[in-house]
């Protein structure tokens, strides 16, 4: 049997023959084996910090209800897939268990051959519900958080539910993009990844507008600098993906030199880097651009989509889309116009900027096809420098 490259966490009590268990993990090549206390929260804390994805379950000397319960509970807050091992050989047993949401139920002793059904590659394999987007600007100031909150915007009116987290919880200001009052949640359920269920999404979340959820983590100047574990935001951005159709993380460019950040960046599902026509903004951009080409996460199915937010007019710039693509050796993919009085007048703070000037309107459009894969990203993508 051909060794798989997956971990199982058995909850186990004295009653569960573990050598007869690991047997039959064995007979599908699995061996690596990890034992818990028979306790919710210790499980549930553990699959967060080690990311396991298979979960052994031992319901012995459990009645039937509560089984049910733990399996069901455990299935909710950790997406794991879970084998049930009991001491009840009757088939409405055996039903009632997978329905709570067990994978496969197998009685104690554990035969070696018990598992041979059980397809865990497959499970694997299957495509995780929801896509990330992260966004972030290649320098602070280049409007990256006004990209972000009228991309959720877009995205909301065809029709799709939008998580959105503020990643910087120093000087974010997703809230006045929001026009809501922001809170320290999110810094909460960074901490804590493993109280997170769904009566925390609805508690936690600041509610924009039905379909948008905004989560805000927003320190006090004089509190020590946060920021998460990789199994936290790993478990927080599966959790948001349970509720939501999309999660959009607003990255701060200050996060791209740390490797949680830049792994957040590089582990979405869409990229997006915002550049404006500068030449340090530029430098970034491409930097940022040849970390994610040379990173050990896998290319296929991630998109980078570039957006060049015109800042300053042509004339006060004197650095063309062309210049940019040149600059970087990638083609911008949307071109944010200027329009100072569109984005900076006194009643649009807080405003949706889609409305009120076509080309704004065209190129929120433009990046949302980009975005939900309704229109592929152009090829080539290479650009000569100095053609």
């Amino acid at each position: 049997m051909q060794k798989q490259n997956i971990s199982v966490l058995v909850a186990a009590s004295p009653l569960l023959d573990s050598y007869a268990l690991s047997t039959a993990f064995a007979e599908q090549g699995i061996t690596s084996l990890t034992s818990v206390a028979i306790n919710e929260e210790e499980i549930v804390k553990q699959v967060v910090k080690h990311a396991f994805k298979v979960i052994a379950l031992d319901i012995i000397e459990q009645p039937l209800e509560q089984a049910q319960a733990l399996i069901h509970a455990l299935k909710v807050r950790t997406g794991c897939h879970i084998v049930a091992i009991g001491s009840n050989e009757q088939i409405a047993f055996y039903r009632t268990v997978v329905k709570a949401g067990a994978q496969e139920y197998v009685v104690n002793p554990v035969e070696a051959s018990a598992l041979n059904n059980v397809d865990f590659q497959t499970s694997f394999q299957e495509e995780s519900k929801g896509q990330v987007i992260s966004v972030v600007g290649s320098k602070g100031g280049v409007g990256a958080s006004t990209i972000a909150a009228n991309l959720a915007r877009e995205l909301h009116q065809r029709g799709d539910t939008i998580s959105v987290a503020d990643m910087d919880f120093s000087t974010g200001d997703l809230d006045l993009q929001f026009d809501v009052q922001g809170n320290t949640a999110l810094v909460e359920m960074l901490q804590f990844p493993e109280r997170l269920e769904p009566v925390v999404y609805e508690r936690s979340a600041i509610q924009v507008t039905k379909g948008i959820s905004l989560f805000t983590g927003y320190l006090p100047l004089d509190v020590s600098p946060f920021w998460p574990e990789k199994s936290a935001l790993d478990h927080f951005r599966k959790f948001c993906l349970s509720h939501s159709d999309m999660l959009i993380l607003d990255l701060p460019s200050f996060s791209m030199r740390d490797q949680i950040g830049f792994s957040s960046l590089a582990h979405a599902d869409v990229r997006v880097i915002v550049v404006e026509p500068t030449l340090a903004s530029i430098r970034n951009a491409g930097q940022i651009l040849a970390a994610l080409e040379s990173s050990q996460q896998p290319q296929s199915g991630k998109t980078n989509i570039v957006v060049a937010n015109h800042t300053k007019s042509d004339k006060a710039s004197l650095i063309s889309c062309h210049d940019i693509q040149r600059a970087l050796g990638f083609g911008v993919d949307v071109a944010m116009p200027f329009a100072p009085t569109h984005f900076l007048e006194k009643s649009a703070l807080g405003q949706s900027s889609l409305k009120g000037n076509r080309k704004v309107n065209r190129a929120f459009a433009q990046l949302a096809d980009l975005a939900s894969g309704q229109v592929a990203v152009s090829k080539p993508r290479f650009w000569r420098r100095g053609a």
